[in-house]
């Protein structure tokens, strides 16, 4: 890795980014997060975390089936 510039706009992997630009990065991938959203995102990944409970619990239950991952799904999109 070298700096090539400072404060300017530059394009990573087919993302523009801005100097002052709010970026999540991880083993994913990458994102600019616009600044008028991002008060809203605790909240947000809290939802998705809840979300998921019902689907990772089963997948990693040992009574595994396609009937209860179904069932977890339903379960999953009712939580708002």
């Amino acid at each position: 890795m070298h700096a090539e510039s400072f404060g300017g706009e530059v394009r990573v992997a087919g993302m523009t980014v801005r100097s002052d630009d709010l970026i999540h990065a991880d083993s994913h991938g990458a994102i600019v997060i616009p600044y008028d959203i991002a008060a809203k995102l605790p909240e947000a990944a809290e939802l998705c975390g809840r979300r998921e409970t019902p689907i990772l619990d089963i997948a990693r239950s040992k009574d595994f089936s396609l009937e209860k991952l179904k069932e977890a799904l339903k379960r999953s999109s009712e939580i708002h």
